[in-house]
C-alpha cells in the first residue's frame, strides 16, 4: 500500500534523480497550507448523488457545516440525511431537507452550494445561484450544451462568485506529481496525448414506461428538459440519452479532457485554445436501451499535436482508464491509481529517459483536497479555486464538440468569438438548447 509518506519520499528521489526537485510545488511535497481559522462555512447540496461525494468532502474539514439537502426523489433525499447525521454529527445539526432548490438559494444563512444534479439542470440552478450570491460547487461536465457553458462563463464574469468545478483531477496528488515530471522536460517532444474509459460494449437493456413513484416529483425532475413519460431505466441511467447528459463523452471524458490539458500546460504546449477540428465517429449497439454511444473515439486537432479519446474495451497500458502523454523520449501514463513513466529506446538499447512507477490505491483524498480548496477560497474570499468555471467549460465545451460531430457526421470546427461553428449550420442546430416551459433559459 502506497502512503502519502512512501509517496513524498519517492517523488522527492525521482524529482532529485531527474533534477526537478525545486519545482516540486509544496502541494506535492508537503501537506497543503491551510487558512487561519474563521467563521464557518455554511454548505447545502442540491442533488444528492454525487454532490453528496463533494459534500462529504468538504465536511472533513470541522470549519464546514451542511444547513440542507435538497433533492426530487424524498426516499433518497431521506436516507442520504440520516447518513450524514451519523457521519457527522456535529456538522449536521442544523440541516434541512429541500425539495425545491429555489427555497435552498434563498436561505440567507447558505453561503455555498453544491450542484449535483443530473447534467440538465446544472446551468441553470448555476444561473440562480449566482444571482443569489452563493459559493458554487458545479459537478461535471459542468453544462448539458455548449451555449449553457459559455452563459454560465459570463455569468461569473458579471457576478464574480467563487466556483470551482467537480474536475477534482486536477487535485489529486498523483496528477500534480506527473505535471511536474512533465515540466522536467523528460519526454522530449509530445506529439499525442491519448485518454480513454474501458467498459464493456453490450447493450443497456431497457424496459417498459411506468406510473412514477410516489416519493419522486419527476415533473421537476425534468426541469427545463422536453416532457417524456416516466421509464426507471432512463431515469436512473440519464447519463446515457441527450435530453439529460452526453454518454461517457461528457461524464468520464471530461474528466480527462482537463487532465490533458493540465498536462500540456505544464508541457508549455497549449493554455487550453480550442482545437483546430475535432472529428467523432462511434458505435452504438443496435439493441441497446440508450441513445449515446456504446464505443466512441475522438480526434481533437491542433498544429503540431493531437488528443485522442477512446472509449473502448480493451485496456490500455493495463489500466481501464487513463491519460497518457506521448512523447519522443518517453510515455507517461497517469490515473487515480498512479503513474507511470514507460521510457524509449535508442537502437543500442539506451533508455532515452528515467523509468518510474508509482502504484497506489484508488484514491479519495482528491475529493477531500478539492472540496477543501473551494471552501478555503471561500474563507478566504478568494475565486483562485484549483478549477474555475473556465477550466471546466473548456473541457465540457471539448466534449460536447466531439458528440455533436459524431451526431452531425461532420468535422467540428468551433469558433469561440463567434460561438458557433465554422460553416456548419448542422452543427449549430446543437448548441443550444430548447428549454421546457415554464422554466427559461437564463439571462444575464
Amino acid at each position: 500500500m502506497t502512503t502519502r509518506r512512501n509517496f513524498l519520499k519517492s517523488s522527492s528521489m525521482l524529482a532529485a534523480g531527474a533534477g526537478i526537485s525545486s519545482l516540486l510545488p509544496n502541494s506535492t511535497m508537503a501537506a497543503p497550507a491551510k487558512s487561519a481559522p474563521s467563521d464557518r462555512v455554511n454548505v447545502a447540496v442540491i442533488g444528492v448523488g454525487m454532490g453528496c461525494a463533494d459534500l462529504a468532502g468538504i465536511l472533513n474539514n470541522e470549519w464546514a457545516h451542511c444547513l440542507g439537502m435538497c433533492d426530487v426523489n424524498q426516499e433518497r433525499l431521506e436516507s442520504q440525511a440520516a447518513d450524514f447525521k451519523k457521519r457527522f454529527p456535529n456538522q449536521t445539526g442544523n440541516m434541512k431537507l429541500y425539495k425545491d432548490f429555489r427555497e435552498v438559494l434563498s436561505n440567507k444563512d447558505i453561503d455555498a452550494v453544491i450542484i449535483g444534479t443530473p447534467d440538465h439542470w446544472h446551468a441553470y440552478i448555476f444561473a440562480e445561484a449566482q444571482k443569489a450570491g452563493k459559493a458554487i460547487y458545479v459537478e461535471k461536465p459542468v453544462a448539458n450544451s455548449i451555449a449553457e457553458c459559455n452563459m454560465m462563463m459570463d455569468l461569473q464574469k458579471k457576478y464574480k462568485n467563487i466556483v470551482t468545478t467537480g474536475l477534482w483531477q486536477t487535485s489529486q496528488r498523483y496528477f500534480m506529481a506527473a505535471n511536474e515530471i512533465l515540466r522536467s522536460g523528460m519526454l522530449g517532444d509530445v506529439y499525442k496525448v491519448h485518454i480513454w474509459l474501458c467498459q464493456s460494449s453490450n447493450p443497456r437493456i431497457g424496459e417498459q414506461d411506468a406510473p412514477v413513484p410516489s416519493t419522486l416529483d419527476y415533473d421537476m425532475w425534468l426541469g427545463p428538459a422536453p416532457q417524456r413519460p416516466y421509464n426507471y431505466l432512463r431515469f436512473r441511467g440519464w447519463r446515457g440519452f441527450w435530453d439529460y447528459g452526453g454518454g461517457q463523452q461528457t461524464d468520464w471524458g471530461v474528466h480527462w479532457i482537463d487532465s490533458a490539458f493540465d498536462g500540456l500546460e505544464a508541457l508549455g504546449l497549449n493554455h487550453r485554445t480550442y482545437p483546430k477540428a475535432v472529428f467523432s465517429t462511434a458505435y452504438k449497439h443496435p439493441e441497446t436501451f440508450w441513445e449515446t454511444p456504446s464505443m466512441q473515439t475522438t480526434i481533437f486537432q491542433y498544429e503540431n499535436f493531437h488528443i485522442e479519446w477512446t472509449q473502448q474495451v480493451a485496456h490500455l497500458y493495463n489500466r481501464n482508464q487513463g491519460v497518457a502523454w506521448i512523447g519522443s523520449k518517453g510515455t507517461l501514463m497517469c490515473n487515480r491509481d498512479g503513474y507511470e513513466l514507460i521510457p524509449e529506446k535508442t537502437r543500442d538499447g539506451v533508455l532515452e529517459a528515467q523509468a518510474y512507477q508509482m502504484t497506489g490505491p484508488f484514491e479519495y483524498r482528491g475529493v477531500i483536497d478539492h472540496a477543501t480548496n473551494w471552501g478555503e477560497c471561500i474563507r478566504n474570499k478568494s475565486i483562485a479555486t484549483n478549477s474555475p468555471i473556465e477550466k471546466g467549460a473548456f473541457a465540457t465545451i471539448l466534449a460536447h464538440m466531439a458528440n455533436i460531430s459524431y451526431r452531425t457526421g461532420t468535422i467540428a470546427v468551433y469558433d469561440p468569438n463567434t460561438r458557433k461553428f465554422v460553416n456548419n449550420s448542422e452543427a449549430d442546430a446543437f448548441i443550444k438548447p430548447a428549454y421546457r416551459a415554464p422554466w427559461k433559459f437564463p439571462a444575464l
